[in-house]
């Protein structure tokens, strides 16, 4: 169907805008008046730009899952309180969906089956977890559990960025007094001394190289690089052989590698013990725990454990088998699956993961910082260096 952008108005008077999937004009209008909007004016959306005011945000799923809850807690109507949330959404993409969600509920569907509908917005783990809910009728709980979910997400997230800031100033900085140094100062010291008729000394002449160097080939340079990139990301997103040994490739690299792994097995280990705390099936938690590992090496090897465990093998001794978890890790999840507490095995798993995976990337960022201070150093010192000894030699061939 194609995709309105309107703008209408609610029984207030406010003006509120955003796009909408419709049939036409009519049923645009229809779904609108369903929400307590008035159209005003509508036409066929463009396609989306290169750069969206807007998107929804994990913030605005936290608050949709917060909304079930209270839903369910007051036993009021699901379609009602859809439609109460659509009326105080801020997010117009998130508005927008929310209005199809309650569109889909009023012809007939589930939940489930309407949030389905946007695989972009909610993953099979959500979904997942929505459908177990409703056949156990545990909306409050299983919400209550997404919810949390998503706050751990966004506070790791959150910590993620605020580890990134100072390296990232850092290597800001580096990069402009570089620039700054190669590209401005050092073109005029070589004016400078050449026009003196000085002896260059070996850092000047080194510094002067360099600029040279990069003046007459570091925008081609940048160019093919770019292409490259291009040309990589395009291929792995096509191919998924190539996609596969990329993801493996990460994996290996030092430092870098195993903390991407910690962190892609403590989100799996996590999912697959909401999951299974929710009802949902041990293969179904597989499967939507490896498309959500993030990592297709993971996820090759995740969906193989699973394959073994469908054809009568043990849990624990189909992971050993892919050689995805250290023996300790196997250990837990062994005694959780003998005791019956496979769940809680699994929370502790993630715990141990998460843990160790944070202090990993706080380590490398910390030894980092460091790094690009020293690198900003020897900037500084080249360029004193290779400034300074002209002056001196200028000012050694002055008359006493």
């Amino acid at each position: 169907m194609p995709r309105f952008r309107y703008r209408a108005a609610n029984s207030q008077g406010h003006r509120v805008s955003g796009e909408l999937t419709a049939a036409n004009d009519i049923d645009l209008d229809l779904r609108l008046r369903r929400m307590g909007l008035m159209l005003v004016r509508a036409r066929l959306a463009r396609r989306r730009a290169l750069f969206p005011g807007q998107r929804i945000t994990r913030r605005d799923l936290i608050s949709f899952c917060f909304h079930i809850q209270q839903i369910a807690r007051t036993n009021a109507s699901l379609l009602e309180g859809l439609k109460d949330l659509v009326a105080g959404a801020d997010n117009t993409r998130f508005r927008d969906l929310l209005i199809l969600i309650v569109d889909d509920l009023e012809g007939g569907k589930l939940l489930s089956e309407a949030l389905a509908a946007h695989p972009d917005v909610f993953d099979r783990v959500f979904l997942a977890l929505v459908r177990a809910a409703e056949k156990s009728d545990q909306i409050e709980t299983v919400f209550a559990r997404l919810e949390t979910r998503l706050k751990q997400q966004d506070e790791l997230q959150t910590e993620l960025t605020r580890l990134l800031i100072y390296p990232s100033i850092t290597a800001l900085a580096v990069l402009a007094a570089g620039g700054v140094m190669l590209f401005y100062l050092t073109p005029r010291l070589a004016t400078l001394i050449v026009s003196l008729n000085l002896p260059m000394p070996f850092a000047t002449r080194l510094l002067i190289s360099l600029s040279e160097l990069a003046r007459q080939h570091l925008p081609w340079l940048l160019s093919l690089l770019l292409v490259a990139m291009v040309g990589v990301h395009l291929a792995v997103r096509h191919s998924s052989p190539l996609a596969e040994r990329m993801d493996g490739f990460l994996l290996r690299l030092p430092s870098i590698g195993p903390a991407l792994k910690k962190h892609a097995l403590a989100r799996v280990s996590s999912l697959l013990a909401l999951l299974l705390q929710s009802g949902v099936g041990l293969l179904e938690a597989l499967s939507a725990g490896a498309d959500s590992a993030g990592n297709r090496v993971i996820s090759r090897k995740i969906n193989g454990a699973a394959q073994q465990i469908a054809a009568g093998g043990g849990i624990s001794d189909s992971l050993r088998r892919q050689d995805l978890l250290p023996p300790l890790v196997l250990r837990m999840v062994l005694t959780g699956e003998n005791n019956g507490a496979l769940p809680e095995a699994l929370e502790n798993v993630a715990w141990f993961y998460q843990r160790d995976a944070r202090e990993t990337i706080t380590r490398a960022l910390k030894l980092l910082e460091p790094g690009l201070a020293a690198l900003l150093g020897l900037l500084l010192a080249l360029l004193l260096l290779a400034v300074f000894l002209p002056v001196y030699q200028i000012i050694g061939e002055l008359p006493l």
